[in-house]
């Protein structure tokens, strides 16, 4: 008799494996969005189009702010995926265990 298969587990396990690699895919686009801006852009003053010490301040911590928060993101993303994996590698092992008791 063949072992009845969890499908539900799996599919919540794939499902969270491709959310966390989504996040992560997110980030990286956002992240070459960010860094494909020149930097004289981010540090001119829109009013004056000259940089001045208050606009280069505001972008590098702007620049900074961003990179942190995409940090952020990756990690999120990594450890939600790492989690999908997990999920996916507890039911497998499950299936297995319920095959070897039979």
């Amino acid at each position: 008799m063949k072992p009845a298969r969890d499908w539900l587990g799996r599919m919540v396990a794939l499902l969270i494996t491709l959310l966390g690699v989504g996040l992560m895919v997110v980030c990286f686009l956002l992240a070459y969005q960010q860094f494909s801006i020149p930097p004289h852009e981010l540090m001119r003053n829109p009013h004056t189009n000259t940089p001045d010490l208050p606009s280069i301040a505001t972008g590098v911590w702007a620049s900074m702010r961003t990179i942190l928060l995409l940090l952020v993101m990756v990690i999120a993303g990594g450890m939600i995926a790492n989690r999908g994996i997990g999920l996916y590698l507890n039911v497998r092992r499950a299936e297995l265990e319920e095959t070897r008791g039979k």
